[in-house]
């Protein structure tokens, strides 16, 4: 029994010690609970006390921003600094509601912390000035409207923080301003005092309008109103000159209307109007930023509008939104003393557009848009303009011109039609020509259907070598041929429809590969092995070149870009494709950007007719589509965005090397020649292919091409015949067959403007053939296949569908008559004796099967 009583007083000892421990140990963790508490407290207490800093620093450079801004309004300094000290002592008694301590100390922490960023950032870069100066031109907004509601006692929700879009219900004392995207400069007292400094209005862009077919070549036009008046500001007395025009009456003493140059759509090829365009009113820039009682309170309104057409104009007489001639699309306006005492100059402005109103006007003596700005309600336009308003300080000097663009410009003489309406003369639409005034009818009417050249035109000289490639010009009074002599690779000028020889252009030292003509037809650009590609001017006394873009190696391919002819794109031996920005002044071609995407060399290159895409392809099959969108008014800085569009690598043409490619007049598809005697159109929506077997290729670089309206697929071949495929059904319907060449064709053009083709092959005494359609011999043709009904096959179909090719002798250079066609009727006859004889032969064996029978 004593051992056991003696555990069980141990036991007992050993409970009252742990209990003792556990008391001692929640003893010591109350206290350090205690300890954080307290660090908890003191923490809270310095955040809050460095945020308080923090806000007083804000306050006082806000204050002081407010001042610096409001020394240029001495009417309504008092104002402002009563609404300070105001603000100071409400500020004083109110109370910000508190739901937690912590969370109230990290709020402010995080935002004036970020503030503080900020503002340190906006001395280091301009980019944070103008966030900054926007930040606190919010906050001191919203200052004012705080103390506004607290002087009318209205609720803080009708208020918002920053009322700067206006919308359907809106009053009149906003200033139109829905963002400022950016500040050129701070405003300073100076600027405001110059005497020097006229108003100027920079008409930036719009967002893109809406979609309508009616707007074709929008512009902007600026008016000056006084919103005390609504009618035009009148010119300040103190100025006499022009204020609008250089030509300005007299009598007129407001400031008139002005309107920007019209942004043509299909020209520029852009449905985002950029007029990038400066205004300049001759008034002094102070006298309409005064804010003294007789001083104006100018609004800027902006007009949106388009032309009208004679037959709108004569058919929609009496719709509204149509007045003199132009139809109103839109409208916006911009106050120069904004509601705060803030002015909206020297910054970026982006406006807010609105539907001109319906109903007809109710005030005669007011200026319409004022009208519109004041008494009727505002329907938002979707979209917005974008504008800046500074004063500039006008040149002493400004060179007269044929048309007055500012008003301090005088004209020096009056400008002939072309050049009113910014159309080239006759000269300027056939460059290179010597009798350019001559017109020529061509056959083929605009829009209709190319037709197969059925008749033999004439053969032109192509040197003792022959010719590689050609082009006809785009106005098709030009054949250009890269040919091949003794002496050297000239490029020979023709002159279509005559054939006269017209020049040489002398310069490459080997094979010339490709040529293109630019758009203007002003210049030639050749490619050739001898490592150069070559600019050449068409001008009458012009033989030698123009620009030489060197290169590394052979030059296989050369394209001027549609829509700007200053870029240059080349495919080399290299695998590089450069493109160079050609100055055609006197300054030498600059490379400006180089692209190694593919692997092999590079064969052929070309664009679709927008210049928005392009498409080269390599020996091994590979086809690159690159965007290549160029900005005309900033070139080098939009190729700088070219990038790959896609790869196409098909599995048929792998490894197989592409000879040649061209864009579908419709966009849509692609012609690709490869070298494994095919010829394929791709649908470049779905990648489907449709192919074209029969021309041999297997080795040269032949050239093949589509009619200028798609209706028909022309390809050379290595056994010196010309095939021709229908590329909507994949039908050969005619032939080429007995051409006099003894070597492969290795290039066809079709005529833009007329129906006639043109070939050529590379070798010896090869010569150049042109064909043209003749409707008499196609009337000949059907006669025949008429009479004989298809009994049996006629010589001549799905070959040249003219006998003249079979002549062993070319005929000579010249017009063409009726008589040349004795060879055909010839056949004919021949035929009908054939016919003859077989139906003599078939009556026999008739016979015999009647007596077996």
């Amino acid at each position: 029994m004593e051992p056991e009583a003696s555990e069980g007083k141990m036991d007992s000892t050993h409970e009252k010690a742990g209990t003792k421990s556990q008391k001692s140990k929640k003893a010591n963790e109350g206290k350090e609970n205690n300890d954080l508490d307290e660090e908890e407290e003191l923490m809270q207490v310095y955040q809050l006390q460095v945020a308080e800093e923090m806000a007083k620093e804000i306050k006082k450079k806000i204050r002081k921003k407010l001042k610096e801004q409001l020394t240029y309004f001495p009417s309504d300094t008092s104002l402002h600094d009563d609404k300070l000290s105001s603000e100071k002592k409400k500020k004083k008694k109110k109370k910000v509601p508190v739901l937690s301590k912590a969370k109230t100390s990290t709020l402010t922490i995080s935002e004036l912390e970020h503030d503080k960023v900020e503002d340190e950032q906006k001395k280091d870069s301009p980019v944070g000035a103008v966030t900054s100066d926007a930040r606190q031109n919010d906050e001191i907004n919203t200052t004012e409207q705080i103390m506004e509601d607290d002087k009318k006692s209205k609720p803080k929700k009708t208020k918002k923080k920053a009322k700067v879009v206006s919308d359907d219900n809106e009053d009149s004392d906003g200033d139109g301003v829905h963002e400022i995207t950016s500040r050129d400069s701070p405003v300073y007292p100076k600027c405001l005092l110059d005497d020097d400094l006229v108003l100027g209005v920079y008409i930036h862009r719009t967002d893109r309008l809406k979609s309508d077919f009616l707007i074709s070549h929008p512009m902007v036009k600026i008016h000056v109103v006084d919103e005390n008046t609504g009618q035009y500001v009148k010119k300040d007395d103190s100025s006499e000159r022009p204020v609008s025009s250089y030509y300005e009456k007299d009598s007129v003493d407001y400031i008139l209307p002005i309107m920007t140059q019209p942004y043509d759509f299909k020209q520029l090829k852009s449905r985002l109007p950029e007029w990038e365009e400066q205004i300049i009113f001759n008034e002094n820039f102070p006298y309409l930023l005064r804010d003294f009682d007789e001083s104006p309170k100018v609004i800027l309104f902006f007009e949106i509008l388009d032309f009208l057409s004679m037959d709108e104009i004569k058919n929609n007489s009496e719709i509204q939104n149509q007045e003199c001639g132009f139809r109103k699309i839109a409208w916006a306006f911009l106050k120069l003393l904004g509601a705060n005492g803030n002015v909206n100059i020297n910054s970026k402005l982006r406006l807010q557009l609105y539907y001109p109103p319906t109903k007809p006007r109710s005030q005669s003596d007011v200026v319409e848009i004022f009208e519109w700005w004041s008494k009727c309600p505002r329907s938002r336009y979707p979209s917005t303009l974008y504008v800046t308003v500074r004063g500039l300080k006008v040149p002493d000097c400004i060179k007269p011109s044929y048309r007055s663009m500012v008003a301090l410009q005088e004209e020096k003489g009056k400008p002939v039609y072309c050049e009113r309406h910014r159309e080239s003369s006759p000269i300027d639409l056939e460059p290179g020509l010597e009798d350019s005034k001559e017109v020529v009818k061509w056959k083929r009417l605009p829009g209709q259907a190319c037709r197969i050249p059925n008749k033999h035109l004439f053969s032109l000289n192509a040197g003792e070598r022959g010719c590689f490639c050609l082009a006809f010009s785009h106005n098709g009074r030009i054949l250009a041929a890269a040919c091949a002599s003794r002496d050297g690779y000239p490029i020979i000028l023709y002159e279509i429809p005559s054939g006269r020889f017209m020049r040489e252009l002398c310069g490459h030292l080997n094979i010339i590969y490709d040529l293109c003509w630019s758009n203007d037809d002003r210049y030639i650009l050749t490619a050739s092995s001898d490592g150069t590609a070559r600019i050449w001017k068409n001008e009458i006394n012009n033989t030698s070149t123009f620009r030489v873009l060197p290169h590394p190696s052979f030059v296989y391919t050369a394209k001027f870009h549609p829509a700007v002819k200053e870029l240059v794109v080349t495919g080399c031996y290299d695998s590089m494709i450069r493109i160079w920005k050609v100055d055609m002044r006197e300054e030498p071609a600059i490379l400006i950007r180089q692209f190694d995407t593919h692997k092999t060399f590079i064969n052929s290159l070309c664009f679709d007719t927008e210049g928005h895409h392009m498409y080269s392809g390599d020996c091994t099959g590979v086809i690159v589509v690159w965007n290549t969108y160029v900005k005309v008014n900033d070139v080098q800085h939009s190729v700088r965005h070219w990038s790959v569009n896609k790869e196409i690598k098909e599995s048929e043409f792998k490894g197989i090397p592409i000879s040649y490619m061209e864009v579908h007049p419709n966009g849509k598809r692609l012609l690709i020649h490869t070298k494994d005697s095919t010829l394929r159109i791709m649908d470049l929506r779905i990648l489907a292919a449709r192919k074209f077997v029969g021309a041999a290729n297997y080795r040269e670089k032949i050239h093949s091409t589509l009619t200028p309206c798609g209706t028909f697929l022309f390809a050379g071949s290595e056994d010196g015949i010309v095939y021709v495929w229908n590329p909507e059904t994949g039908e050969q319907v005619a032939m080429y067959s007995d051409l006099p060449f003894k070597s492969p064709i290795r290039d066809i053009s079709y005529h833009p403007l007329e129906h006639m083709v043109a070939f050529c092959a590379f070798g010896q005494n090869e010569p150049i053939l042109l064909y043209i359609y003749d409707f008499h011999v196609a009337q000949q043709e059907a006669e025949m296949f008429k009479h004989y009904n298809g009994t049996f096959p006629l010589p001549g179909i799905h070959q040249s569908q003219d006998a003249l090719c079979t002549c062993p002798k070319l005929p000579h250079q010249g017009s063409f008559q009726i008589d040349d066609f004795a060879y055909t009727e010839d056949s004919s006859v021949k035929l009908q004796q054939v016919k003859q004889r077989l139906e003599s032969v078939t009556e026999v064996i008739r016979a015999c099967a009647a007596k077996v029978s």
